[in-house]
């Protein structure tokens, strides 16, 4: 798949979300995995597995409990 057909892909399912009455997640620290499967630097699991860990320490950050593990 292009970077392209991958951004489009992203696009469609930003507008979407907006479509619906909600904003896709925009914390840079998400947004530059994003943009890592968009140019192809890593697969979508990847990018699955980042997104949550993203949330697991931005759920423990907002609850202020310590993390465990590397935080995203």
């Amino acid at each position: 798949m292009t970077p392209e057909r991958r951004r489009e892909i992203f696009d469609r399912v930003v507008d979407r979300w907006a479509q619906r009455g909600f904003q896709f997640e925009t914390s840079p620290l998400f947004r530059a995995s994003v943009d890592d499967w968009i140019e192809g630097r890593i697969s979508i699991q990847e990018l699955k597995q980042r997104y949550s860990e993203f949330l697991r320490t931005h759920s423990h950050r907002a609850s202020r409990l310590p993390v465990t593990e590397t935080e995203f």
